[in-house]
């Protein structure tokens, strides 16, 4: 198919015209913006938010979080203690005198 700038067509009637046609007529109330690419700013604040958004969420979240981790780190710190003493003349000392009561 051949491209023809000006169809032959009957008087009255509309020709169909492709996309880049000389006669197409043109849009009206089609409007578009852009922004050249040196004016624009991705990251413009990146750094500035993302450290108060941080900040912001942590102060919203640290009462779900917080006690938890105290908790563990205190059983943590007793079974430690526990575990020493039990590994410990007096801890051994201990168990057998209590397995010696039960028996």
């Amino acid at each position: 198919m051949n491209y023809d700038p000006n169809p032959n067509v009957e008087p009255g009637s509309s020709p169909v015209l492709c996309w880049g046609h000389n006669r197409i007529p043109k849009q009206k109330g089609v409007i578009t913006y852009s922004l050249a690419s040196n004016s624009q700013r991705p990251l413009a604040g990146a750094m500035h938010n993302a450290i108060f958004n941080t900040a912001r969420r942590v102060r919203g979240q640290w009462l779900y979080v917080a006690p938890p981790f105290i908790a563990a780190y205190f059983l943590l710190e007793w079974m430690e203690k526990k575990n020493k003493f039990l590994n410990s003349k007096e801890g051994r000392r201990l168990k057998e005198l209590e397995e010696e009561g039960q028996g």
